[in-house]
């Protein structure tokens, strides 16, 4: 959102003055980026990855192993390089609730398939066609538009009066501008306190939609599969646990 808080949707390279055409200059929030967001080394194994590439998440919304040499490790070096050209705009502050940080900033990482996987019924994953590699995300996005997911949510972030923000997601068909608007939701949730968070201190956190939205599939998934990663923690409105 612009500083006086109109949508903004467009492209950008990877370098600042890109991207400071459109995001602007001024403080927001939270920011929240489609790139894995973690400290230290590139070859680290994530539990956040691994708990979410479980049992029915596999086939249905898992996010890629980012410790994999090659296409991994540089999208993981490219989201914290992104993360520390958002530092000066999205400063530390206090919020509506409690978020794990990875620094001392308001930064999350989202990831648009599990966002938009952990809502969705078992039945409409057992109606998906085949689709490509790199075309599950429109896939699940169209999915969304179809039971006006995009409604609950937006209502349920306390957006639902934002006819700019409801179109775009309803209309739009570009593929990295649809990312962006489900990274718009997220900041969105981190700064409402309406979020949930997976993850550990180690390797990050990656964070999705409000518990209540979560599909009951999804929600008794994560319940069974976190135990099988030590360590990992299950964050939902600020509480950890």
């Amino acid at each position: 959102l612009g500083p006086e808080g109109e949508l903004r949707v467009g492209h950008a390279t990877q370098t600042w003055e890109s991207r400071s055409a459109i995001a602007g200059t001024r403080s927001v929030a939270v920011a929240a980026i489609d790139a894995p967001y973690v400290r230290g080394d590139v070859s680290l194994k994530r539990g956040c990855e691994r708990v979410l590439s479980l049992g029915q998440f596999h086939k249905r919304c898992k996010p890629a192993y980012s410790h994999v040499p090659g296409t991994g490790q540089e999208l993981r070096n490219a989201g914290w390089e992104t993360a520390q050209q958002l530092k000066p705009l999205a400063p530390k502050a206090p919020l509506a609730a409690d978020f794990p940080r990875v620094e001392d900033a308001n930064i999350v990482e989202a990831f648009p398939n599990s966002y938009l996987g952990v809502c969705l019924s078992e039945e409409v994953y057992a109606a998906r066609p085949t689709t490509k590699r790199g075309q599950k995300f429109d896939w699940l996005y169209d999915e969304w538009v179809k039971a006006r997911l995009f409604d609950t949510a937006l209502k349920k972030l306390g957006l639902e009066n934002r006819e700019d923000l409801r179109d775009q997601c309803m209309q739009n068909t570009q593929h990295d501008e649809r990312a962006a608007l489900i990274c718009l939701l997220t900041a969105a949730g981190v700064a409402t306190g309406r979020y949930t968070a997976v993850g550990d201190p180690t390797g990050g956190y990656i964070f999705l939609p409000p518990w209540s939205l979560w599909h009951p599939w999804a929600q008794s998934e994560l319940t069974q599969q976190k135990t099988r990663q030590p360590g990992i923690e299950v964050w939902v409105d600020g509480v950890r646990g």
